[in-house]
């Protein structure tokens, strides 16, 4: 994904509606049923923010408040614990992407229709505006400087975060061994998205556990 500047004036939160509840009293994720002014808070499954192609969030929603790492200030607090570690370890990491707005995604998004092969080709690599983890400030993509892509799997950093991104509160998002089916995105070994340590010790380290899987939000 192509990097953007982190927004330099601290977004205005956006109106809560009613919250959609998270369980219903089977223990099943309550289904989605937002619309209208309700995007503009996204879907919760136990407390845990999930959006994606199936769940979506309007241009209106924004986090109360967005760090100069382009994260959420508990998101901003682990990642800045992850990378002293990292460096302890005489790991070369940084962030190259964090927040974007859901104007931002919409320009990547626009941008990705033109320059792919195909509609179908373009969508497998980049979210449609709303659709993507990156408006959350909840979600980073790392790397060490130099390589791009999913080469960085084999890197000393890739194999880093792959060991201990968990320990940390983050997980790997987007996984491989065909997880693409159910995320609908590609392998992205630099994309992780934070969900707190309690959470990420549930997929421990060398996961491949998705998010929806683990929420159980499969549609």
């Amino acid at each position: 994904m192509t990097p953007t500047p982190i927004p330099s004036v601290t977004p205005t939160p956006s109106v809560t509606p009613t919250p959609t509840p998270s369980e219903t009293p089977s223990g099943e994720p309550t289904p989605d049923t937002r619309e209208g002014k309700e995007l503009d808070e996204p879907y919760t499954v136990n407390g845990i923010i999930l959006i994606n192609k199936q769940h979506p969030v309007s241009k209106n929603y924004v986090p109360d408040e967005i760090t100069k790492q382009g994260l959420t200030p508990e998101a901003d607090k682990a990642v800045t614990k992850l990378m002293k570690a990292a460096r302890a370890d005489g790991i070369t990491i940084k962030i190259r992407e964090s927040y974007r707005s859901y104007a931002t995604q919409k320009t990547i998004y626009n941008r990705a229709l033109k320059t792919y092969e195909t509609e179908e080709l373009a969508k497998r690599y980049n979210a449609a505006p709303g659709k993507s983890e990156h408006q959350s400030g909840l979600a980073v993509d790392f790397w060490d400087g130099k390589l791009r892509g999913q080469g960085i799997a084999k890197t000393a950093l890739g194999k880093w975060l792959w060991k201990h991104s968990w320990e940390y509160g983050y997980i790997l998002r987007y996984p491989p061994d065909d997880k693409e089916k159910i995320t609908g995105y590609i392998y992205e070994p630099w994309h992780f998205r934070y969900v707190g340590v309690e959470v990420a010790k549930e997929f421990g380290a060398n996961s491949t556990l998705t998010l929806e899987e683990y929420l159980g939000v499969l549609d």
